[in-house]
């Protein structure tokens, strides 16, 4: 009888612990868990790393990076309006790309870059940013434009999305605009200081919304995972910026950083149809989940909260102790992390602080295409190189 008690409680022991396992993998966070991944290895956390940091240029509040297929960087400014660029030899360029009208109160102003995958063919870079009152609006409202860009002037402007600031309010705009590895146009948006608007799949804020380019329309992705919507992913407060993990090959999963209120600044492992647990009467759980169930938690979490802002992963070979590693910056202290993950590339295994030399980062993160780590402040680009 004691052998057969014992049996039966090791199976009940593994029948609860298929059915907490059964409730986690109905989650989007789970898909992670499956398919096969090109992972980076797991590597001492403290493992030395030689690096130097060095300034690239001086900058007004420079916002987001990409670079053009050449390797030309282009960079917005905040409160100028000013789509700039810097040469492939280093100088940047006198006089902007392109000056767009741009409303700069509160967490407002030119924010996102992305160069186009078609660039080559069709020279377009699409920039994010919350315009003037204007245009048959009578509030100012977050909107994307693509330009054409040719020898560093660009030229016929074309609205591709906007969002009215409704209630005309000055905070939770934070975002940023980055192509896909699919070629989809994803957007981070703020939920425009109204909760609900996070849990409304059909509505713009409080998301990472993926589109379609379609001629000279953005459009929902038609394999979202919500009919007839862009949301790709909600529940989310401020999120000011996103990467993409392309460390894994069966699907697309994204890292992205949030800003709590007073609470659980976050740094999120992003899947399609997630929702992120920002609603109206937000608990502060991060902590302790309440809702396991129909929320996806944090991978990494801090109090008191810092605004976590840029976020990137590290694909460059100059500092190969790093490469797979998640870096992200903190608007409130300049500090920059990097967090390291496990194998399967589901979780954090351990977060250290970068030492920066001197420097700071309050605003973005980039990994550049010359395999170094770049990082902005209120006042210029700086970049992290081997040595």
């Amino acid at each position: 009888m004691r052998i057969v008690s014992l049996v039966l409680g090791v199976c009940t022991i593994f029948l609860l612990v298929f059915i907490i396992v059964g409730l986690y993998v109905d989650q989007p966070t789970q898909a992670i868990a499956q398919g096969q991944f090109t992972a980076t290895p797991t590597l001492d956390p403290d493992m030395p790393a030689n690096y130097r940091v060095e300034k690239v240029l001086d900058a007004s509040w420079p916002i987001a990076i990409d670079w053009t297929p050449d390797g030309r960087m282009f960079f917005t400014e905040r409160f100028t309006g000013y789509l700039r660029v810097v040469n492939t030899d280093g100088s940047l360029q006198p006089e902007p790309v392109w000056v767009f009208p741009v409303s700069t109160e509160g967490e407002r102003g030119l924010l996102g870059v992305a160069v186009s995958p078609d660039y080559e063919e069709t020279g377009h870079i699409y920039v994010y940013y919350t315009r003037v009152a204007g245009d048959g609006y009578n509030v100012p409202v977050n909107r994307i434009v693509r330009i054409t860009e040719s020898n560093g002037v660009g030229s016929d402007p074309l609205v591709m999305l906007d969002v009215p600031l409704t209630t005309n309010n000055l905070w939770h705009q934070g975002g940023n605009i980055h192509f896909g590895p699919d070629g989809m146009l994803y957007l981070a948006i703020g939920e425009y200081y109204q909760p609900s608007l996070a849990q409304d799949v059909n509505a713009i804020p409080g998301k990472i919304n993926r589109f379609q380019v379609v001629g000279d329309r953005l459009v929902p992705a038609p394999d979202n995972p919500f009919p007839d919507s862009a949301t790709f992913a909600f529940g989310l407060r401020n999120t000011f910026d996103f990467d993409f993990d392309t460390f894994t090959t069966t699907h697309i999963q994204i890292f992205a950083t949030d800003n709590g209120p007073d609470c659980d600044d976050e740094l999120n492992l992003i899947v399609a149809g997630g929702n992120y647990g920002w609603r109206p009467n937000y608990p502060c759980d991060a902590a302790r989940p309440q809702n396991l169930g129909q929320y996806i938690y944090p991978i990494w979490y801090t109090n008191p909260t810092e605004a976590p802002t840029g976020v990137a992963i590290y694909r460059g070979d100059l500092i190969p102790q790093w490469q797979g590693q998640v870096f992200f910056c903190m608007w409130k202290t300049g500090k920059m992390r990097r967090a390291i993950l496990d194998p399967a590339r589901a979780y954090v295994t351990g977060v250290r602080e970068v030492n920066l030399q001197g420097a700071s980062c309050t605003i973005e993160v980039q990994d550049g295409p010359d395999g170094a780590i770049y990082f902005t402040n209120q006042e210029g680009i700086w970049r992290i190189v081997g040595q």
